[in-house]
């Protein structure tokens, strides 16, 4: 009975420290990971808006570098959001940067800019997230 009681103690205890491991573990960085396509903000919106499952078979949850002029900046508790200006007019490409980056400082409402991220899809715009500066 003893032999039961410590196997199971010792299941739990090499569970928990499994999932503490996996729970705690950081995520790797986009940054040395290539990106599956090269595209403008257009050219991924214009993909999306046209043939959506074609897109999603392409694009979703794959790295890809998006290049486009910054239409706006959003900051909330979940870090920034850069949207990039698409031929649409109303809607466009949104990518959310690392909720720790310091590199949104670095952008401005205009300015030309090449982002790496994955894509997580299309709702009204083409969003990316975990997003870093592409080299």
């Amino acid at each position: 009975m003893k032999k039961i009681i410590f196997i199971i103690i010792s299941l739990i205890l090499i569970g928990g420290l499994a999932g503490t491991y996996f729970y705690f573990k950081p995520t790797a960085s986009l940054e040395d990971q290539p990106p599956v396509a090269i595209l403008t903000a257009d050219s991924i919106f214009s993909a999306f808006e046209t043939n959506e499952a074609a897109a999603n078979l392409s694009y979703l949850d794959k790295v890809v570098e998006i290049s486009g002029k910054v239409q706006a900046m959003t900051t909330d508790t979940s870090g920034t959001a850069i949207s990039l200006e698409t031929s649409s007019g109303m809607f466009g490409v949104t990518c959310k940067l690392e909720a720790n980056s310091k590199v949104a400082a670095n952008y401005k409402t205009g300015q030309q800019v090449r982002l790496k991220g994955i894509c997580t899809g299309y709702l009204m715009d083409v969003v990316l997230i975990r997003c870093v500066p592409a080299n």
